[in-house]
């Protein structure tokens, strides 16, 4: 009986995880309207939109990858009902 492995799910979370955080940073610069003029006066504003879109893209990205990963690995596996050891 095949079993699941999480390596390849932890790779394919990291990998996802990556790619989603540098779609998400770019679409950060992308969005913005005036991206030389600056609308807050404090650091940490002016930084905000950078710091969680990359965060949620990337957590969002290992969620998907890793979920994806569990599907197609749990496709691969045959369970007969009268040979499943309980």
């Amino acid at each position: 009986m095949k079993k699941v492995r999480i390596q390849t799910i932890i790779a394919s979370g990291v990998l996802a995880g990556v790619l989603g955080g540098m779609f998400a940073l770019a679409a950060s610069h992308m969005g913005q309207k005036d991206f030389n003029r600056l609308r807050f006066e404090g650091e940490f504003y002016q930084k905000l939109h950078r710091r969680y879109f990359v965060v949620i893209g990337a957590g969002l990205g290992f969620a998907l990858g890793a979920a994806q990963s569990c599907i197609i690995q749990l496709s691969k596996i045959n369970i007969d009902p009268e040979q499943e050891d309980t």
